[in-house]
């Protein structure tokens, strides 16, 4: 019997290692984009689909050039309902110094995130959320 399961076993390990090949090309195929790479520190609190309840964070659809703390129906801390005060919309120099170190921009606001020091990481997540707020 062992002799008659080795010839299978071999045939298993080569069909094995070719699927494993041809899936690691696919792969290959999809590779996210720089921005899109960026936005997977986001996405765990954040929608590009629209309002969500289920998530922590306003969505960031359509968020470059959008007004500062004016989601309906997400409650925003004061600190950064104060800042919508002074910072009419989310232009891209607003998010960029915001996403840098969002503590220093807006202290005490309610987000969980150390920033994003890059500066080129943070353009091309910039440009990835002005694209992806465009799809409908």
């Amino acid at each position: 019997m062992g002799q008659i399961a080795r010839p299978w076993l071999l045939i298993s390990i080569i069909l094995l290692a070719g699927a494993l090949a041809w899936g690691q090309s696919d792969a290959r195929a999809v590779t996210p984009s720089p921005g899109e790479r960026a936005y997977q520190k986001c996405y765990t609190c954040h929608s590009l689909e629209g309002p969500d309840p289920d998530m922590q964070g306003p969505s960031l659809k359509g968020i470059v050039g959008r007004k500062v703390a004016s989601e309906a129906g997400f409650t925003y801390s004061q600190a950064l309902r104060s800042y919508a005060r002074k910072q009419k919309a989310w232009d891209r120099k607003a998010l960029g110094a915001f996403i840098a170190d969002p503590q220093a921009v807006i202290p005490g606001n309610r987000m969980g995130f150390f920033g994003i020091r890059n500066a080129q990481e943070r353009e091309e997540l910039i440009a990835y959320l002005a694209a992806a707020g465009q799809k409908d």
